[in-house]
Formats: C-alpha cells, sequence, structure tokens
C-alpha cells in the first residue's frame, strides 16, 4: 500500500531542495546565455552634468520589452542633441555651464535656465495627442515641449524659481484662459534633450523605466552613437541617481564590446594569436564580472578596475577578426569559467594568487615566463627621497615621523614582496602585497617585485666577547670571494640569531635617498601581456598561451 504522507513529504523536500539549489550550468551554456553587456562610461565621479549625442542617421529614444525595442519619439532633423539634467544652467558663447544657483541667485545673472515648468493641459495617451494640442496653441507653439512623465505632457519654460514660474503663469492664463496651468517642481530624475541652441525638445523622468537613445536603423551601416565625439555601438542609456550628475550607460552586446576592449588592452598591431588570447581572457573575465557595478545600473565600467573600453572608435580589422574566430570562447577551470586576471608584463615569473590577494586558485599558480624578459617594463628604477617617502606616507594616515630605514621582511616564493616595514623616529609602519602600490602610485612601484637600497653607510655593532665593548662595523665595502672573482656583499638588512630564529635588525641609517629597483608591471597573476606577444612571435597559438599561463585550464 502507499503511503500518501511519506510520498507527500519526499516531493515536498524534493521541490525544496529545487528552489533553494542553485541551478549549475557548464561553461559553454553560461557564456551563450550572456547577450547584452551595460558598461559603465560616465558614473561617480566621472559623471558629467550634460552629454551630447550625434548619428548620421538620427536618434531615437525607447525603451525594451523583452528583446525588441519600442520607439517613443525620433530627433531627425538636429545633427547634434544636448542631454542633460534638469537643472540650473548659464549659457555662455553656446556652451551651457552648470550654474549653482543656491549660492549665486543674488549676483544678478538674468540668462539663467531652471528646473522648474508649467504643465499647460492634463495628460495625454499618445505622443500624437500631445504633439496635436501643441499645435493647436499657436501663440505658445515656439516655446511649447512635449514631456513624458507617467503619460504625455506640454509643458513650458525653464524657470529658475517660483516667482518667475508665477508672473509667466499669469501670462499664459491671459493668453489661453480656458486651459489648465499647473507648475511643476523640480525633480531629481528628470532629463533634458535640446539641441545644439538650447532649444527644449523632450523631457523624460527615469524613475519608472530604462530608457534608451539609439541610432535610427539603416542597412548596410553599423549602428553607431556619437557620445561627446566618441563612436559607440547599442544604445546609450542616461540615468540619474539620487540628485545626482548623468550616468552614461553602453549597453551592446558581449562580442561587440570585445571589440572594443582588445585593442585597448593591447595594441591592436599585436599577432593575430596574441590577441586571440586575450578576446578569450577578456570574454571569460567579463562573464564572471558581470554586474560587478550593479549599484549603478550596470555591469562592468570602462577603466582598469574592469577592463578599458573604448567603443567603437578604438575598433580595428585584426581584434574584430581575433574576437570573432574565439566566439563564445571562454577560459574554464574544473568546468568553471574563471576570472582571468592579466597585466602588462610579469618580469619573468608569474605569481600565486594567494601572495597577491588572500585567496588559493588553482588556475593561478606562478609559472616560469622567459617571454617576458626583454619586452618593455620587465625591469623598472625608482628613486624617492626620504622626505619623499615621509609625506607620502603620513599623507596616508602612516607617519612615521623622520624614516631611518625600510626593510623588506618577507618575499613569496617567487620573489615579490609581502610585507615591508617603514622605521621611523615615532614608530614603525607595515605594508603588506599591494598596499605599497596602492599608497605609493601603481606607475611608480609598477609591481611588488623589487628590492630597495639607500645611499646609507650602514653600521652595526657586534659583541663578539662579553667582556669587551660592542664593535661597531660597516656592512658596506665589504667583499667575498667567488668563482667569478671578487664582489662586493649586498647587504641591505640586517639579521640577528639567537640560536631558535633569525629577526631584522631594524637599523638606523641616515639615508637621503632610496632607490626602488624592480621587475615587471602589474600584479604578476595570469597572462602577461608582453610575453603572450612574445609566444605568438615565436609561433604558439592562442590556446597555448593560455593554457601556458593559466595552470590547468581548458578553453571552452
Amino acid at each position: 500500500m502507499i503511503n500518501f504522507k511519506k510520498l507527500s513529504f519526499r516531493f515536498l523536500l524534493l521541490l525544496i531542495l529545487i528552489i533553494i539549489l542553485p541551478f549549475q550550468v557548464n561553461a559553454n551554456t553560461q557564456s551563450k546565455l550572456i547577450n547584452q553587456v551595460k558598461i559603465g562610461i560616465r558614473f561617480g565621479d566621472s559623471a558629467t552634468p550634460l552629454v551630447s549625442m550625434y548619428s548620421p542617421s538620427g536618434l531615437e529614444l525607447g525603451y525594451y520589452i523583452g528583446n525588441e525595442f519600442k520607439s517613443m519619439i525620433s530627433f531627425i532633423e538636429n545633427e547634434e542633441i544636448i542631454i542633460r539634467k534638469d537643472s540650473y544652467f548659464m549659457e555662455i558663447n553656446g556652451t551651457f555651464i552648470e550654474y549653482d544657483f543656491d549660492s549665486q541667485s543674488d549676483s544678478y545673472n538674468t540668462n539663467i535656465q531652471g528646473p522648474i515648468h508649467i504643465q499647460i493641459g492634463d495628460k495625454f495617451d499618445s505622443l500624437d495627442e500631445a504633439n496635436s494640442f501643441k499645435k493647436s496653441l499657436p501663440d505658445l507653439m515656439d516655446n511649447t515641449y512635449i514631456v513624458y512623465e507617467d503619460g504625455w505632457r506640454v509643458w513650458i519654460g525653464l524657470y529658475s524659481s517660483y516667482s518667475d514660474a508665477e508672473a509667466a503663469f499669469s501670462n499664459i492664463k491671459a493668453l489661453i484662459s480656458n486651459a489648465e496651468l499647473r507648475i511643476i517642481a523640480k525633480d531629481s530624475k528628470r532629463i533634458q534633450v535640446l539641441n545644439k541652441s538650447g532649444k527644449v525638445l523632450f523631457m523624460y523622468n527615469t524613475s519608472n523605466e530604462t530608457y534608451h537613445f539609439r541610432p535610427i536603423p539603416q542597412k548596410d551601416n553599423p549602428s553607431v552613437i556619437q557620445l561627446d565625439g566618441k563612436s559607440f555601438r547599442g544604445t546609450i542609456i542616461i540615468n540619474r541617481y539620487l540628485d545626482s550628475d548623468l550616468t552614461v550607460i553602453n549597453q551592446l552586446d558581449l562580442e561587440e564590446y570585445l571589440y572594443g576592449v582588445v585593442p585597448r588592452e593591447i595594441s591592436g598591431d599585436w599577432p593575430l594569436e596574441a590577441q586571440k588570447a586575450q578576446a578569450v581572457a577578456a570574454r571569460s573575465y567579463a562573464i564572471v564580472n558581470l554586474n560587478r557595478h550593479k549599484d549603478y545600473g550596470f555591469d562592468l565600467c570602462s577603466t582598469i578596475h574592469c577592463q578599458v573600453y573604448g567603443g567603437y572608435s578604438s575598433e580595428n580589422p585584426i581584434t574584430r577578426r581575433a574576437v570573432d574566430e574565439t566566439k563564445g570562447e571562454v577560459l574554464t577551470y574544473n568546468g568553471k569559467v574563471v576570472t582571468a586576471f592579466y597585466h602588462s608584463n610579469s618580469g619573468g615569473h608569474t605569481e600565486d594568487s594567494e601572495s597577491v590577494w588572500s585567496n588559493s586558485l588553482g588556475y593561478l599558480r606562478g609559472v616560469e615566463d622567459p617571454y617576458s624578459i626583454g619586452e618593455p617594463n620587465d625591469k623598472w628604477t625608482k628613486v624617492y627621497t626620504r622626505e619623499q617617502i615621509e609625506e607620502i606616507l603620513a599623507s596616508n594616515g602612516l607617519s612615521v615621523g623622520r624614516l631611518e630605514n625600510i626593510t623588506v621582511e618577507e618575499r613569496s616564493k617567487n620573489g615579490r614582496v609581502l610585507k615591508v616595514v617603514f622605521y621611523g623616529s615615532k614608530g614603525n609602519k607595515t605594508l603588506e602585497k599591494g598596499q605599497i602600490r596602492n599608497i605609493f602610485g601603481y606607475n611608480n612601484i609598477k609591481s611588488t617585485w623589487f628590492d630597495i637600497m639607500s645611499n646609507a653607510d650602514s653600521t652595526v655593532k657586534v659583541l663578539s666577547d662579553l667582556n669587551e665593548l660592542p664593535q661597531e662595523i660597516r656592512t658596506v665595502n665589504k667583499y667575498i670571494i667567488t668563482a667569478e672573482g671578487i664582489k662586493e656583499i649586498e647587504l641591505q638588512n640586517k639579521y640577528m640569531d639567537n640560536g631558535n630564529k633569525m629577526k631584522v635588525i631594524p637599523t638606523p641609517t641616515g639615508s637621503d635617498q632610496y632607490l626602488f629597483t624592480g621587475k615587471g608591471w602589474g600584479h604578476g597573476l595570469g597572462m602577461s601581456q608582453w610575453g603572450a606577444k612574445k609566444m605568438a612571435e615565436e609561433g604558439f597559438k592562442y590556446k597555448q598561451i593560455l593554457t601556458h599561463y593559466y595552470t590547468g585550464t581548458k578553453i571552452e
């Protein structure tokens, strides 16, 4: 006899497990599921109050329902349009400059455009209805404009104050006494569309929908849109967050995104196999890091924080070929797409992931890299004065007073610095792993694979007999005889051995200059871009390049 209670319980348990357990997809399925990506062009500190846009075929504004684009309004007759936030602006010689109305409102500037408007009539169900009503206002025709804000509307004016709007309200009422009028307050989500002369063409609100600008499609021509003179494929989204400046997002196909990434990460003149390797690495990185900037409404940014992206303006034929010939391919480890980190030059050996961050990743193991040696940035030097280092430390809340010595106290098995200590008259400060590059600058300390030398004439005191005073000895100009001849001993760090362990002796040096000599440029994880170039020149294929730098991986 069937026990329906047990059967029902098992069915319920199975249903709960299906809901709770994450759905697993293999690498090929995952890459195929990713179609469109959103790339942040301007956001946060790089956001601006206005941008310009242009397309030879004209522009249209709309939204997507699934994969279908729904056009709302077109801008055909104007060569260039200006998109700006609904705020205070002043026009100077044809240029619009944002105006701080709260602090400058008493400066008697009369050429101010503001975020207060007057609505004429009620809302309409369609653009055609709103346009028909607009045309029925001949005395106001040149100054009215269409708005979409919870319905189609007709507004007038860019007033900087309520008193200005109230004065205009009375004048409009005298012209069209039977029309319903309403003053519209400033809204931090509202956006204006203007022509170059500053005439309002349209306004819309970004509160409840994501709107896209795109070129009006034409046969046999790529859909390219210019943003402040720089060309992009796909669509442009303009958003505002919390009364901010404009957040500008480029939405496009993943493969087309890679067209604009590969030539910005490596030179478009490099061998095809190196570019294929970069394309697969960049595609893998993008897929794993989707939604990295979800708080701003996009997936990846266009800077080195994610991957450098230059849009259509950066593309070249070899780049497109490299992307096309590796379409959909990703780098996997144990069946999962990997975060394929890469860097400029390894200096001769890549690094283990835990020596840069904290996690140990099987596909990011340090490997010998003779292909990077002799290429640009395989070696570097940087000189700092004592005062410069003191200032850099102090400006980052790490003051040590007068700097007395710098010692490298720990290295990875591959040679990169894990811990460096700055000794000073007011205490010591320790920096670990990538902290020193972050504080001193990534273009100054190009990698953590470095040595530090000073111009000091260092001495230590040695106690050789308990019945005598310690003797001071110099640690420079000491020599040893080797098979290659007589060589000077380099004693950067001094150690004390108590029979159990050795400890660095922080010896005040009085140095006024410190020389950093290093190898490579970047964090040292994964693929060396200059090494990949050299491998391609020597006849290696892109899959060989990738599996050399990413241990235990497959291309799927």
